[in-house]
């Protein structure tokens, strides 16, 4: 099967995250954006999301697979993540650098796993990153597209941690010879919480890895940044981006407003145009 890359309305692809603001959105303003982006989980759940496609190109996003976990995910799951990609054509699939199932902690024998309602920011160490080399040797023979990494948000320090989040992508990405999805709202997050110079930490991750970008909102809530996909992407992000842009080539720039129930369209247009000119090169 040929897999879909949309042609570009300007130099970089822009797109949505699937939600609810989408359809209306597309219906106003398709010129505005070349794709959707849509979460395997949401197509899982609700097979007619994949309805979309016939009105816009799909790049496929997921939170199944526990890339950076111990505990693999069901092969009927595999199975299904595979046959979403082909019915969408994706040219990647997005998966987060975390873990989604765990060991319970508790005695029973053959207990299923706990599935957690999210994607978690694992331990950052080099034992995690063998581990994600081992899982993605596994899960690459699965898929006829190539799969890219997503940075978490780091909301705390770690337990068991022994090295920095911006060095832990960078080994990850040399390790385990992958590309990444650089969600830069994700990783203001991190240095903001973790006191890192956000600058300095971007540049010591390997850019021209990076093949898709996410903006998103965040929010402050007890003391501690949090990842809001109903906010506005902050300054900061698009000045990171900017402080950064000559090292980037990412063939893809994603809003995740998919919690929000409304976003002001003029919003939506303006952060638009300003990532298709700050990454026309």
């Amino acid at each position: 099967m040929e897999y879909l890359v949309p042609e570009p309305l300007g130099p970089v692809l822009v797109g949505l995250a699937y939600g609810p603001m989408v359809a209306g959105f597309l219906e106003r303003h398709r010129s505005f954006i070349d794709y959707v982006e849509v979460a395997f989980e949401q197509i899982r759940h609700h097979p007619p999301t994949a309805r979309i496609q016939e009105d816009v190109p799909v790049l496929l996003h997921c939170s199944s697979m526990s890339v950076a976990g111990y505990v693999p995910p069901r092969e009927s799951t595999l199975d299904a993540i595979a046959d979403v990609a082909r019915q969408t054509r994706t040219p990647w699939i997005g998966e987060h650098l975390a873990f989604i199932l765990a060991d319970r902690l508790d005695d029973r024998v053959n207990a299923d796993p706990t599935e957690l309602t999210y994607t978690v920011c694992p331990q950052l160490s080099m034992e995690t990153i063998e581990r994600v080399e081992m899982n993605l040797g596994r899960l690459r023979s699965r898929f006829s597209v190539p799969i890219i990494l997503e940075n978490s948000p780091q909301y705390f320090a770690t337990p068991g941690s022994t090295i920095a989040m911006p060095r832990f992508i960078a080994q990850v990405a040399q390790v385990c010879n992958v590309d990444l999805l650089l969600d830069v709202t994700h990783f203001l997050i991190t240095t903001s919480n973790m006191e890192l110079d956000p600058l300095e930490s971007l540049h010591s991750l390997p850019l021209e890895r990076v093949v898709e970008i996410h903006f998103s909102g965040m929010s402050m809530q007890s003391g501690r940044w949090w990842d809001d996909h109903s906010a506005p992407a902050p300054e900061q992000a698009f000045e990171l981006i900017e402080g950064a842009k000559d090292r980037i080539r990412a063939k893809a720039v994603t809003f995740e407003y998919n919690w929000a129930l409304s976003m002001p369209e003029s919003v939506v247009i303006e952060q638009i145009a300003r990532a298709r000119e700050l990454l026309a090169v």
